[in-house]
């Protein structure tokens, strides 16, 4: 008769001890998988909050005078201060072809008069001379600018502004309407640059009436134009690229990595510029996640080392009891490798047996875990959604002001790589708990177990 027979016989006769050591391993099986499903549901819905937030970065001029380029110029009316290196549009074009990034909002801004167009009047009073004027914000590509990404404003007739445009712009529906101006039109300022309207765009919301504004900085009458349409209008040093650049990326992880990438660009002098990262928000919504994590780890390790310890313990007073049946065995020839694979055997079919059972215990109870935690993060969101409320505020810092980060939803539930796992990792607790139980009674000789039953 085969080890394996003789296991199973075991198993039938002794069912008080296969059931007392099923009941364990089911039990010690159960927190092994719900800590195998959290761990697993936490990284998860990590990966799928890093892809809804992403990450950013900020590129702009460093205004100290670590900055070789930077230039201060007494003008009428203040200083001037400006650098001589900017961003080019073609250093825009490079950053974008790194991998991981995904926008590129290239931005520079500056007043512009135009004389001929009816601009909504703000409530602030304005000197003379500004009352016609109104902002023109340059861009690389509109369509990344993050005023259209972050939803603030959205493109309702034409086309985006795209690098290589010239003396193309984009004004608000609103002030298309106002002035009776479609797509196709051109709009005139008062330095003799003509911009073609290529485009409409609606804001998610206009200033209110009560909203301290003044006429240049009201969002109905921007002005998003290209590039070359700012350098013409300023004719002059300080804009002769843009002066800022929100680099947005898909995975926050990845930030550091890129900035690295980007300064390996050779002919480009990064002392003349500054980077700030933003990772804030993600770090916020993603601290109640890592702190899960941190705890489903060291849960687990735990009920690993009670595990191994307890079942240690049970299975080797139990081996002791057996000197007996060691002995009889060993005087009918069966060599010593042949009981101790009987002896974990019978651990590991009981084991199979519990492990396979312990799919539906643990999916009951990771399953409640999973609604519970997500009651207590909800809470927490709550609690935090004023700090959650501020990021890097894009051009005139207007874009993150009322942002809400949700935090994505925690769906535990046990799968099939949770089951391989556990099978993988039990099998192997119990295979080391039974070959340790069993060793100090392996370890005797025939005629000293003889002097033990005596």
């Amino acid at each position: 008769m085969n080890f394996m027979n003789r296991a199973w016989l075991y198993i039938i006769r002794k069912k008080g001890k296969s059931i007392l050591l099923f009941i364990i391993l089911l039990v010690m099986a159960t927190f092994v998988l719900t800590a195998l499903a959290l761990g697993n549901a936490s990284k998860s819905a990590q990966e799928d909050l890093r892809k809804s937030l992403g990450g950013s970065f900020l590129i702009g001029f460093d205004y100290t005078e670590n900055n070789p380029y930077l230039k201060v110029e007494n003008v009428e009316g203040g200083t001037l201060m400006y650098s001589t290196q900017q961003i080019s549009p073609e250093l825009v074009e490079q950053i974008r072809g790194i991998g991981g990034v995904t926008d590129c909002s290239a931005t520079v801004e500056s007043l512009a008069a135009f004389s001929s167009l009816e601009l909504f009047t703000g409530n602030i009073p304005i000197e003379e001379e500004f009352r016609k004027s109104s902002k023109i914000l340059s861009t690389w590509k509109s369509e990344e600018l993050t005023r259209f990404t972050s939803g603030q404003l959205t493109l309702t007739e034409g086309r985006h502004i795209m690098p290589g445009d010239k003396n193309k712009g984009l004004i608000s529906k609103d002030l298309a309407d106002k002035n009776d101006l479609k797509v196709g039109d051109i709009i005139h300022t008062d330095r003799g640059v003509d911009i073609e309207i290529v485009g409409l765009f609606i804001p998610k919301e206009i200033e209110q009436i009560n909203d301290q504004v003044t006429t240049y900085d009201k969002i109905q009458n921007l002005v998003i134009a290209d590039l070359i349409t700012m350098v013409d209008y300023e004719n002059g040093p300080a804009i002769q690229g843009f002066n800022e650049l929100m680099v947005s990326v898909d995975d926050p992880q990845n930030v550091e990595h890129i900035i690295s990438k980007m300064k390996e660009i050779s002919d480009v002098d990064w002392k003349g510029f500054s980077v700030l990262t933003d990772n804030e928000n993600y770090e916020n919504a993603a601290s109640s996640l890592k702190q899960l994590s941190e705890l489903v780890s060291t849960i687990l390790i735990v009920v690993l080392i009670v595990s191994i310890t307890i079942l240690s313990l049970i299975l080797t007073m139990w081996a002791r009891s057996r000197i007996h049946e060691t002995g009889v065995l060993l005087s009918v020839g069966i060599c010593k490798l042949s009981i101790l694979g009987q002896y974990i055997a019978e651990v590991v079919i009981i084991a199979m047996l519990a492990f396979s059972l312990s799919y539906f215990s643990a999916s009951a109870i990771a399953g409640q875990m999973g609604k519970t935690l997500q009651s207590k993060q909800a809470v927490t969101e709550i609690q935090q959604e004023d700090g959650l409320s501020a990021g890097i505020r894009g051009e005139a810092g207007t874009d993150s002001e009322n942002q809400e980060v949700e935090t994505p939803e925690l769906q535990v539930t046990v799968h099939l790589q949770e089951m391989g796992l556990l099978f993988l990792i039990g099998i192997g607790i119990v295979t080391v708990s039974a070959g340790i139980s069993s060793s100090s009674v392996m370890r005797l000789k025939p005629h000293e177990i003889l002097s033990k039953m005596s």
